[in-house]
Order: structure tokens, then C-alpha cells, then sequence
């Protein structure tokens, strides 16, 4: 019985306690806790505009990977042209698609056609 005594005795002040405390935010004058709240807002809208920003610089690195960085057609083209330019004085007079011996040693067959 008194143990019951002390548990009711304990539990009316911590209610009483509970009651007479307030929220650390409800403590504050309202022009301090309308600063503190918009600091908070201001916090969370900021965390999601990184997110977002994250979100949309992944998207974009992969629509990167996803494309052909090699040579291409025209770059190639440009890259033959300006080669043959290069060597044309030490390259043999002939067509593009003839294969063209320059040097024969005596005991190499050739076939006539």
C-alpha cells in the first residue's frame, strides 16, 4: 500500500511537471520562433535542391555514357586526307585501290594477270 502511495505521488508530479513544461520551440518570442521555423524551412528546401540537383546531374552523365565518343565518319575522313596530303610526295603514282610493289627481291614469284 505505501508502495502504492509513492507510484501515485510520483506519477500526479510528473504530470504536473509534464504540464508546466513547454516545446523549447514555444518558449520563444513569436518574431524569434518564425525566425527559427523559416531557418528550418530554409534547411529542408536546400536539402531537397541538392537532391534534385544530384538526381538531374546523374541523369545527364548517363545520357553521356550512352553516346559513341570514338572516331567518327567525318572526323576520320579528315583525318585520311590530311595523311595522304602528308605523304604524297614519297607514296608511288597509282590508283587508290591498286596494290602497289615497291620493292621485289629476285627470288619473290609474281604472278602476271
Amino acid at each position: 500500500m505505501v508502495i502504492g502511495e509513492a507510484l501515485l505521488r510520483l506519477t500526479a508530479r510528473l504530470v504536473a511537471v509534464q504540464d508546466s513544461a513547454k516545446l523549447p520551440l514555444e518558449q520563444l518570442d513569436p518574431p524569434r520562433r518564425a525566425a527559427v521555423v523559416m531557418a528550418i524551412l530554409a534547411l529542408v528546401l536546400t536539402g531537397m535542391a541538392l537532391v534534385a540537383c544530384v538526381m538531374i546531374g546523374g541523369r545527364w552523365v548517363r545520357r553521356l555514357a550512352r553516346h559513341e565518343h570514338g572516331r567518327t565518319k567525318q572526323t576520320t575522313n579528315v583525318e585520311n586526307q590530311r595523311l595522304r596530303t602528308a605523304l604524297e610526295p614519297i607514296l608511288p603514282a597509282g590508283q587508290a585501290g591498286e596494290t602497289v610493289v615497291t620493292k621485289r627481291n629476285s627470288n619473290e614469284t609474281v604472278g602476271d594477270s
